[in-house]
């Protein structure tokens, strides 16, 4: 799981990120770990006041990985992999499914295929989607990089 950074302007303005805490609060509910993957490169006025085009515009060049960004896909993939192994080695050798990590491991013809790594991105507010769109590029460019297939969830508190 992971969340949509602030600036460092906005960060001490407001003295906390509402989507980082939102992500501390449902990791901490649902036993994921909370990985910090991107950071702000720019800070952008606020998007409330913004048409789409603007909010678009704003967002295309805002995000960046995190320094140990890249390090921690690769990470996060290897222990999603080793623990897929552990479960499908420990399924009857008949077993068409693997119980707890069939969405890590795939079928194929040759044997078991691993998957993607799923992510879960966290924002306070959608409006557009640009904000995570953007976010959302910059995770699937780094694991693009590191010949790591990504899949991203969004999970937003409001809609405006």
């Amino acid at each position: 799981m992971t969340y949509v950074p602030v600036s460092n302007e906005r960060l001490a303005e407001r003295g906390f990120n509402q989507a980082e805490r939102l992500a501390a609060g449902l990791a901490a509910a649902v036993r994921l770990p909370v990985v910090d993957l991107l950071q702000r490169r720019i800070n952008t006025t606020k998007q409330s006041f913004k048409t789409r085009g603007e909010r678009i515009q704003t967002m295309q060049d805002a995000f960046a990985m995190q320094p140990d960004g890249l390090e921690l896909i690769y990470d996060l993939y290897q222990a999603n992999s080793q623990f897929a192994q552990k479960e499908m080695h420990s399924q009857p050798a008949n077993s068409s499914t693997i119980q707890g990590a069939s969405s890590n491991f795939r079928p194929t013809k040759q044997g078991w295929e691993i998957g993607p790594l799923r992510l879960l991105m966290l924002d306070d507010i959608y409006t557009t989607g640009s904000t995570l769109d953007a976010c959302g590029q910059v995770i699937l460019n780094a694991g693009y990089s590191l010949n790591i297939p990504i899949e991203i969830y969004t999970l937003t508190l409001a809609r405006s």
